[in-house]
């Protein structure tokens, strides 16, 4: 136990603007800092889930070269503009239509745009376009939600505009809510250790979703994609902690306790917590000392005893109970007395 990796105790956050801020973990082992702060900012970066402006289709417009009498801008000016505006879909929604429906002279921005039940403008004061007294814009702007930055020519189906898309223009959607992300590392001290790190990651968002829910969602897609490493089951239940299907010895305990359970078929994490404290008073050889022992071990791997989980044992779990390895080493022991 006295070997363990020291896990973060502190996390900082520093509220720099609206939209910025910079977060300080710590401490961290050696070279962690690297590691973390290299892994999250590569997510933070490519693979944020947001919402875009993804097609537009603009009143007496039919490609991205015409002009509009009274507007300063080109159409194509005005649908880089519009790719700079930073909406939001309420959770559960996939998409939703805004309309835009202005006359000059009056400069355009993106407060003017009429938002819906399931969708937000985070940017208001950003600027579309400029009218004159013989302009006019009238839009309809449709909103996608996906991940990262998806070109136009990916949102055509089968290469070619479909029936419905004949009069819309398609934008590159830049899904990602992340403008900007920068980490450093630098030293910590605890106690008599002068050779931690600490990991400061300053990033700066659309106002779509707060930094440091950012960085959260960052790490749970982090654990996603290396939760196949936490276990040897491929068929693990949607929704339950990989960590339940590792085996008891993880927990690293004594080997009386850990002979004890197996004999009990408490092979798994998980088999141990959904059993209760007077479960395991009634196991021979394991007396208060013990459980309270193992209590502790479930507990510094953020597990406790009780515990519901639905749908345990999962279909497809090993069951070996391990016995016969027990009785061979049992045997051999004799052997060699």
């Amino acid at each position: 136990m006295t070997n363990a990796l020291l896990k973060p105790e502190v996390m900082e956050v520093e509220e720099l603007g609206p939209t910025t801020a910079r977060l300080i973990l710590r401490p961290l082992e050696r070279g962690f800092g690297y590691t973390i702060g290299n892994a999250l900012r590569r997510i933070l970066l490519s693979s944020m889930e947001g919402a875009a402006i993804s097609k537009a289709e603009i009143a007496g417009v039919d490609h991205e070269y015409s002009t509009i009498e009274g507007m300063r801008e080109d159409v194509i000016d005005v649908l880089l503009n519009l790719k700079g505006v930073a909406v939001a879909l309420d959770t559960g929604a996939d998409e939703a239509v805004l309309q835009l429906d202005c006359k000059g002279p009056c400069t355009v921005t993106a407060d003017q745009i009429r938002i819906s039940h399931n969708a937000q403008v985070k940017n208001p004061d950003h600027v579309i376009a400029h009218l004159d007294d013989r302009g006019k814009l009238k839009a309809s702007l449709y909103i996608t939600r996906g991940r990262g930055y998806v070109p136009a020519t990916r949102s055509l189906r089968g290469g070619e505009k479909s029936t419905d898309d004949a009069n819309r223009l398609l934008l590159d959607a830049s899904y990602s809510p992340i403008r900007r992300v920068a980490y450093a590392v630098e030293k910590t001290r605890v106690e008599q250790r002068t050779d931690m790190d600490k990991l400061v990651l300053e990033l700066e968002t659309n106002g779509t979703v707060s930094p440091r829910d950012a960085v959260r969602s960052a790490a749970h897609i982090l654990q996603e994609q290396i939760s196949v490493f936490l276990t040897e089951n491929e068929d693990v239940p949607v929704g339950m902690d990989p960590v339940f299907l590792k085996p008891i010895e993880y927990l690293e305990l004594n080997t009386r306790a850990l002979n004890s359970l197996k004999k009990m078929e408490i092979l798994y994490c998980g088999d141990l917590a959904v059993s209760t404290e007077h479960d395991l008073l009634r196991t021979p050889n394991l007396g208060k000392k013990s459980v309270d022992e193992i209590k502790a071990c479930m507990a510094e791997k953020g597990m406790e005893l009780g515990t519901q989980l639905p749908g345990w044992p999962p279909a497809g779990l090993k069951r070996s109970t391990g016995q016969e390895e027990l009785a061979a080493g049992q045997s051999s022991a004799a052997g060699s007395s």
